[in-house]
């Protein structure tokens, strides 16, 4: 996902003059997602666009649910994947407001039995990607650990065990790997602060002061070949390619890694957190302008979570999951948010950017494929 984004965005690095960004009409809007999703046959997207704190544009598209023919809706609810950091985030800038975190604590501060390799791992680390703490094979991990072959998932103390055992990939601040091994520990972390799980977290100091009803977890708990969860109101399907119609697509998050992904979220509740950060009400527009500093190395291509991107001399910041059931965008100069839901499983993304070549007419992205093949079809 995260390689993927940045060849795609890669030649766009280059300096280019830019033009102050037009205002296309939300049917220009609608015409753009439309085609796209007439000609990827993706089932049902939900797309919004504020700007200075002011919706421009909010819209939903196509079907959330096949078996019940039921419409996208502004409360439907969809799986955003690893758009779920940009909520962490903010939870991170709520307690450094709040005065209970600082991004140069080092984690053994809440950690204490940590390993002592991890006492140079900083906050600020595990937001950037450069903590060099390994993706758990207890949670199907890679780069530096075999993946997990077990049909139970591992327990959170066993992923625990499993990082407390693992060695550095590097030193912390060396290097910058996408890896969510950072997100886990940040999880703890949080929730010792917290003093709860990170979805009762997420609901008492984001989702409730917010209004964001709409979002949530499903909690879901596997015991091959059994699997129990939480009810999501208005949760759409996902979907993949099948030989004559769209497949049902099912993923799983284990509880531990919901700071990294997993989140079930609606357009409605998006907007609402979208425009709380535009008008700073909610988090002071200090904390959330550190967007725009590199952290904490030169090129980084996150910052306090939010993934570093640049079109054309246009500085953005946002994130991806799925690869592209969630795309946000924000250009903080222009303090334009543009948000994209899909339940489309198989869509690289794209889409963000796309609407963004509506507002700033000097942006050309390259070309690329737009999904990729995840063979289910071969099954039906």
């Amino acid at each position: 996902m995260k390689v993927y984004l940045l060849i795609l965005f890669a030649s766009l690095g280059l300096a280019y003059f830019s033009l102050k960004p037009s205002q296309p009409s939300s049917n220009a809007i609608n015409q753009l997602v439309e085609k796209e999703m007439n000609e990827l046959q993706i089932p049902g997207m939900a797309v919004a666009v504020i700007k200075d704190g002011k919706i421009l544009h909010q819209e939903t598209y196509g079907m959330a649910n096949l078996e019940w023919n039921q419409k996208v809706t502004p409360t439907t609810a969809f799986q955003i994947a690893s758009v779920t950091k940009l909520f962490t985030s903010t939870l991170v800038m709520k307690y450094i407001q709040d005065g209970k975190i600082r991004l140069d604590d080092s984690v053994v501060k809440y950690l204490p039995d940590a390993p002592a390799s991890w006492s140079q791992v900083q906050i600020k680390h595990l937001l950037s990607h450069q903590s060099g703490i390994p993706w758990p094979a207890s949670i199907g991990g890679f780069l530096g650990t075999a993946p997990s072959t077990s049909d139970k998932p591992a327990s959170k103390e066993q992923v625990y065990k499993d990082m407390r055992d693992s060695t550095l990939l590097y030193n912390p601040g060396e290097k910058e790997v996408y890896i969510n091994g950072d997100a886990f520990v940040l999880q703890f972390v949080l929730e010792k602060i917290g003093g709860k799980s990170i979805a009762e977290i997420f609901e008492e100091e984001l989702f409730s002061p917010l209004g964001m009803k709409g979002s949530g977890f499903d909690q879901e708990v596997r015991n091959f070949p059994a699997q129990v969860m939480r009810p999501i109101k208005n949760k759409s399907q996902l979907f993949t390619k099948g030989t004559t119609e769209p497949l049902i697509l099912k993923s799983y998050y284990n509880p531990t890694s919901y700071a990294g992904g997993g989140l079930y979220t609606t357009l409605e509740d998006a907007v609402k957190w979208a425009v709380s950060l535009d008008k700073g009400d909610f988090i002071d527009r200090e904390i959330v302008e550190q967007l725009s500093s590199k952290m904490p190395l030169n090129g980084s291509f996150t910052s306090l979570g939010w993934n570093r991107l640049e079109f054309n001399g246009h500085e953005a910041f946002g994130h991806t999951g799925g690869p592209g059931l969630g795309d946000v965008l924000y250009f903080p100069e222009e303090k334009l948010t543009i948000i994209v839901f899909s339940n489309y499983a198989d869509m690289y993304p794209y889409m963000a950017a796309s609407i963004a070549c509506l507002f700033f007419p000097d942006i050309v992205l390259p070309s690329g494929p737009k999904t990729f093949d995840r063979g289910f079809y071969k099954y039906f």
